[in-house]
C-alpha cells in the first residue's frame, strides 16, 4: 500500500505519562480542540506519514484482532464516520489516548504525546486514522503555553530529523461495502510503523504498542513466515558458539536452502538436520526456535520479502573494509580462512583474515 497522495484532515494532540512509582496509572492530559497546523508543518507530516507507513523498512502491514466496541480499529471507524462532527473526533480522540495508557502498564515504557489524524490517502483517496506516538528523549524541553503543548515542542518532536522516537498505527477504509456483520473488518487494512523494527526482524516492534493498544498482530501468512525464519536463523547463527569460517559455511547453506534448494517448503527440522551437521548444534537451533515461538512444521515457501537480501552476501571488518559478492556465487568463488596475524609487542597473536577470490581482479577504483 502506497501512501502516497496524504492528506490530513483532522488532527489532534494528547499527552500520555509512564505509570507512576506503585505502576498506578496516570491519568492523560487531553487536548480538547483541534490543532490547526501551518502549512509547512502539515506538509512535513504529511510527508514523513507516508515515509514511514509506505516506504521505511521499519513499516509493515498487519493483521487485525480485535474489533470490538472498546478496539482502536472500532473508533478508527468511528472517527471516519464522524466527518463533519468535530466534537465526536476530540472525543472519541480522547477515548484512544486513554487506550493507550492502559496499555503502557509496564513503568518502563515511557511517556509522550499522542497524535489522532483523520485524513485521506491514495488515487482515488481512501479516507483513514492514525495514531501517532512521539517519545521525546533528553534533548527535548517541554513547552506549553496556558496549559497546552506548543506547536514549537510538537514540531521538534515530530518533524525534526532527529524526531526518531515514535510509532504510528493507521487503519485504513479500503472498501466500505466489503464489510458482513460477521466480517466487521473486511475492506479495512491496517499498518504498524515501529522505529525498533528493523530491517528482517519485525518482531523487535513494542508489542504493548500494536497488540494490546491496537489490537493488531503480524500476518500469518507464507512470506511474512519465510522472512521470520530467514532473519531469525541468520541471529541464530551468528551468536553460535562456533568460529567465523563456520558461521560464513552456515549463512551461505542458509541462502542455498532458501533460493537454491527446490523444496516448495520451509522447516525447521530440514534445515538444521540437512545443514547443521553437528547434533549438539541442532538441538540448540531447534531450541532457539521454538523460544521464539516459531512454528516446527513445514511453512510454503514464499520469498517475495527475503529476496533482496539473498541477493548479496556481505562481509564487515575493521577499518571500514566491506567485502560484498552475489550470494550465488560467494561459496563458489570467495573462500575465506582465519589465521594468525604478525605478533605485537607484547607477543599477542591477533586473529586476521585470508579471503581469496578464484578470479583476478577486473577493475578498480
Amino acid at each position: 500500500m502506497s501512501f502516497e497522495n496524504l492528506s490530513i484532515g483532522r488532527l489532534i494532540i494528547h499527552e500520555v505519562f509512564a505509570r507512576g512509582a506503585d505502576r498506578a496509572l496516570v491519568q492523560p492530559t487531553y487536548g480538547n480542540q483541534l490543532l490547526v497546523l501551518p502549512q509547512d508543518a502539515r506538509d512535513a507530516l504529511q510527508a514523513r506519514i507516508t515515509n514511514a507507513l509506505g516506504k521505511s523498512s521499519h513499516g509493515v502491514e498487519m493483521t487485525i484482532r480485535e474489533s470490538g466496541a472498546d478496539s482502536t480499529w472500532h473508533r478508527a471507524k468511528e472517527i471516519v464516520e464522524a466527518q463533519g462532527n468535530d466534537a465526536q473526533f476530540v472525543n472519541i480522540s480522547q477515548n484512544i489516548a486513554s487506550k493507550l495508557a492502559v496499555a503502557q502498564a509496564n513503568r518502563t515504557i515511557p511517556g509522550g504525546i499522542v497524535v489522532v489524524i483523520e485524513g485521506t490517502c491514495g488515487n482515488p483517496a481512501k479516507s483513514f486514522m492514525c495514531v501517532i506516538k512521539a517519545e521525546p528523549h533528553g534533548g527535548f524541553t517541554k513547552r506549553q503555553a496556558g496549559g497546552h503543548l506548543t506547536l514549537e515542542y510538537i514540531k521538534e518532536l515530530i518533524l525534526t530529523p532527529q524526531a526518531k522516537l515514535y510509532k504510528i498505527g493507521a487503519f485504513l477504509r479500503q472498501d466500505p461495502a466489503a464489510a458482513t456483520p460477521q466480517e466487521p473488518t473486511t475492506g479495512w487494512r491496517a499498518f504498524l510503523f515501529d522505529d525498533l523494527i528493523t530491517q528482517g526482524n519485525k518482531l523487535a516492534a513494542a508489542q504493548y504498542f500494536y497488540e494490546s493498544f491496537l489490537g493488531l498482530e503480524f500476518p500469518s501468512n507464507s512470506a511474512f513466515q519465510t522472512k521470520q525464519f530467514h532473519a531469525l536463523t541468520k541471529d541464530f547463527i551468528r551468536n553460535a558458539n562456533v568460529d567465523s569460517e563456520k558461521k560464513i559455511d552456515l549463512l551461505n547453506a542458509l541462502t542455498t536452502y532458501l533460493k537454491t534448494d527446490q523444496a516448495a517448503t520451509i522447516q525447521v527440522d530440514v534445515f538444521s538436520q540437512n545443514y547443521l551437521g553437528d547434533a549438539a548444534l541442532q538441538d540448540a537451533y531447534t531450541a532457539y526456535m521454538g523460544q521464539k515461538s516459531f512454528p516446527n512444521t513445514a511453512i510454503h515457501k514464499d520469498l517475495s520479502e527475503v529476496q533482496s537480501q539473498l541477493r548479496l552476501r556481505k562481509l564487515t571488518f575493521g577499518h571500514d573494509i566491506k567485502l560484498t559478492a552475489p550470494a550465488d556465487q560467494f561459496e563458489n568463488y570467495v573462500r575465506i580462512e582465519s589465521i594468525d596475524g604478525d605478533a605485537d609487542e607484547h607477543g599477542n597473536v591477533p586473529k586476521w583474515t585470508k579471503i581469496t577470490v578464484r578470479d583476478h581482479i577486473r577493475d578498480q577504483e
